[in-house]
């Protein structure tokens, strides 16, 4: 459908960055035709009043993992290795139903808190084209822009797991590609592509690493990998290799600009300029990280080196909630408690392309700004509410707003996946019905007790 909002406010993350006030945004065939003060003069089939909302661009979320949604409020006092046992056996034994509806409860919370893309470092040990092909067809239902990025590894965390063998693993990548997001292959998933994801390089060999990065560079896939989540896997990448993480997998050859690197806590002056050199991406899980007691990125250090930069939430268990407007306010926040200088401290508005044009950049997302001839992927925000009363500074309180954002619309490729607060793709209602009872089946066995 194509549309007009009228009378709104705009905040275009342009290079200008101007807020404009009683603008109208018109949008045609998926991308946005017409934008400002002037009269519109065409004639759209909706339109809709902005009077009392502010344009922006959706949020980008740099890191997930689906299935987590089905464990929130799972383990407290855990940090990582023990966090992982407790919450992912179950996951990992997920149906292929299960999977679709985990997803879509990962989607809806989503679309309601405003982020429109996302990257899902999708983990099923072992991975089956069946999940592969159950998470594929919840996100084209749901409409949101996607990045799977198959987790792979062929390191055993606990002695239970089922590994596939390496080039099984990369064969499997190959053949989602085909299937799902190859443009060669006109495929009918539009809104997703395949990525490739090594869980880390501690739980990768050498060998599934580099074949990663082969099949990275020859399919054009984007690269997504954990690395230095807490300092006991900084450690452990240090006494393999003998020198850290970041630099063996510059040593491997992989540190290129379709890498992105999920936390990078405990990363070292060194790393960081190689990461700068190479053009690659840290991604920040800054809510993830305080609740497993990971630690705090450097961000300030990564943002002075040129280093780019997105945020995540990270998967639900280790967040209990996908809201991306939650991981912008504790990214900004945490620097201040880190020990860096008020006047290094990143500002609200600098802190904003984080989660809008960087990663739009890296993860092949459109623009993340709401300009003439861009996507139409964007949010409007209602401004009468606590967060905007009164309105004093727009990028400030989008940042620093918390609970009282909320969001009416959210539009992805022009087409209103948020209409008015209702999700339009798939019934919400119906999501947390069953999500519900596959939660209260997979961690409430006989004998089970979770803390």
């Amino acid at each position: 459908m194509d549309f007009v909002i009228k009378n709104a406010s705009v905040i275009s993350m342009a290079e200008d960055d101007e807020i404009d006030s009683n603008c109208s945004i018109v949008v045609r065939d998926g991308i946005i035709t017409a934008l400002g003060r002037e009269p519109i003069h065409e004639h759209p089939e909706r339109v809709i009043d902005g009077t009392n909302l502010v344009i922006m661009p959706g949020l980008i979320n740099g890191h997930t993992h689906s299935p987590e949604s089905l464990a929130k409020g799972i383990s407290d006092r855990s940090t990582l290795t023990a966090w992982l046992k407790k919450i992912w056996m179950p996951l990992d034994e997920l149906k292929p139903r299960q999977i679709y509806i985990a997803t879509l409860l990962c989607a809806a919370e989503m679309l309601r808190t405003g982020t429109v893309s996302l990257v899902d470092h999708f983990r099923q040990t072992p991975m089956t084209p069946e999940a592969v092909e159950a998470v594929a067809k919840a996100y084209s239902k749901s409409g949101l822009r996607v990045v799977i990025a198959l987790m792979l590894r062929d390191i055993r965390q606990y002695e239970s797991q089922t590994l596939l063998p390496a080039p099984d693993q990369l064969a499997l990548v190959a053949k989602a590609h085909r299937q799902f997001s190859d443009p060669d292959q006109k495929c009918i998933f539009e809104n997703i592509r395949i990525g490739v994801g090594p869980s880390g390089p501690t739980r990768c060999s050498d060998d599934l690493l580099e074949g990663a990065g082969e099949i990275s560079t020859r399919l054009g896939l984007n690269f997504h990998v954990h690395v230095d989540e807490n300092h006991q896997e900084a450690e452990e990448a240090k006494n393999r290799y003998g020198m850290t993480a970041t630099q063996h997998l510059h040593q491997l050859g992989l540190l290129n600009p379709s890498l992105s690197i999920a936390h990078g806590v405990w990363l070292s002056n060194a790393d960081i300029e190689l990461l700068a050199e190479a053009g690659s991406t840290v991604v920040h899980n800054p809510v993830s990280n305080m609740r497993l007691g990971s630690g705090i990125a450097p961000l300030t250090a990564l943002l002075e080196h040129g280093v780019s930069v997105a945020l995540g939430s990270d998967g639900a268990a280790s967040n209990d909630g996908q809201d991306m407007f939650e991981a912008l306010k504790a990214a900004v926040l945490l620097q201040r408690v880190a020990g860096v200088e008020a006047k290094y401290w990143i500002t609200a508005k600098e802190a904003l392309p984080l989660v809008t044009s960087t990663p739009a950049r890296v993860f092949g997302f459109g623009t993340g700004q709401i300009t003439i001839g861009a996507p139409a992927d964007f949010i409007a925000i209602n401004r009468s509410g606590y967060s905007f009363t009164p309105q004093n500074d727009w990028h400030r309180q989008l940042v620093f707003g918390g609970n009282g954002l909320k969001v009416r619309y959210a539009v992805v490729a022009g087409k209103l996946l948020l209409d008015d607060e209702r999700i339009t793709t798939f019934d919400e209602e119906n999501i947390l019905a069953e999500a519900r009872e596959i939660g209260m089946r997979i961690y409430t066995k006989p004998g089970d007790h979770v803390v």
